[in-house]
């Protein structure tokens, strides 16, 4: 744990210059495991860490290791595009976007719309 989290800090230098669906994909990292299922955690800031696994099984699971509304990156799940939306905290000086996370391929996306479904 202590190694991913201080990949998560090598990413909030960016977050002046990049956007939220920038900062996610550069703190994605997937491996696969014994079971041969994909797990990937996805790092943003100092306060977001998201782990799925099982992408793309029907057993997958989403977990929040580490969210927090009021630090700069916090997630949460939508019901209707059933994706994980990656949001700025009110850490964050500046609002800048949101993006969104697929639990069946684990890709990012920047909008909703494209997420669903995929």
């Amino acid at each position: 744990m202590k190694a991913f989290t201080s990949i998560c800090f090598l990413f909030v230098s960016l977050s002046a210059e990049a956007s939220t669906f920038d900062l996610v994909v550069a703190g994605k990292r997937c491996s696969e495991g014994q079971s041969k299922q994909l797990e990937c955690n996805y790092g943003v800031g100092h306060d977001l860490w998201v782990t799925i696994s099982g992408i793309g099984q029907k057993d997958g699971a989403v977990t929040f290791m580490k969210s927090d509304e009021n630090g700069d990156y916090y997630a949460a799940f939508g019901l209707m595009h059933e994706c994980v939306i990656v949001k700025p905290g009110k850490k964050t000086e500046e609002f800048l976007d949101f993006a969104f996370i697929s639990p069946r391929t684990g890709k990012v996306f920047s909008a909703w719309q494209e997420c669903q479904g995929e």
